[in-house]
């Protein structure tokens, strides 16, 4: 199977990509093919709201996004790794979940939806703050960006009271959590990947609601 991971910040190894690295280092290459990809070093414009994308469903934009979506297409699992800005995301994120908006018109208004492999979605967040609802806005949009391409979420890792650069490796017990999840998603065979929601959750022990 194929697993497309997304790191979301602008920062070269901080917290968000020390913790995707550690999911990465369980995975078994000859099981899961994966693929990482950094926001930050894409040259690509946010959904600039032209309307070219009703024509057939497809992006007008032709830019480093490009390749990504076709990747996006084609992927099992697609996992975003992301630090929280003022409750929300970064922007690179967010220009990538606004160019979905080509994948939205292909199914909604064109009935005509993308030849997904419906992809289970999870999420990797980190914030520095332990406010309750930190990650709700982000785990609603990933939900609406998913169904565009008959993908699922299928819950995250939150983590809660991180900020500086390299803390998450003062937390291990963190650190492993991810490396065991990368191994769980490996145990897996796509047959599971039919299997409800909670139970894929609860077998990599993953949390589908973001609210401690």
């Amino acid at each position: 199977m194929y697993l497309l991971a997304v790191h979301a910040s602008p920062r070269k190894q901080g917290n968000s990509e020390i913790l995707l690295n550690s999911f990465l280092s369980g995975l078994n290459p000859p099981k899961i093919n994966a693929e990482k990809i950094r926001l930050a070093e894409l040259k690509f414009m946010p959904c600039i709201e032209c309307g070219g994308c009703e024509k057939d469903g497809t992006c007008i934009l032709e830019d480093a996004l490009t390749e990504v979506y076709s990747k996006v297409l084609k992927t099992n699992f697609l996992v975003i790794a992301t630090p929280i800005f003022f409750y929300t995301y970064p922007s690179f994120l967010q220009a990538f979940f606004e160019r979905f908006q080509a994948f939205w018109v292909s199914k909604y208004l064109l009935k005509n939806p993308a030849p997904s492999q419906k992809p289970k979605g999870i999420l990797l967040a980190l914030g520095a703050t332990k406010g309750k609802k930190i990650f709700e806005c982000l785990v609603r949009s990933f939900k609406y960006v998913l169904d565009t391409i008959d993908g699922e979420y299928i819950g995250g890792i939150f983590i809660r009271g991180i900020d500086k650069k390299g803390e998450i490796l003062n937390h291990p017990e963190f650190l492993e959590k991810a490396k065991v999840l990368g191994q769980k998603v490996c145990l897996l065979e796509k047959k599971d990947l039919a299997k409800p929601k909670d139970e894929l959750a609860r077998f990599l022990g993953l949390n589908l609601d973001p609210v401690p």
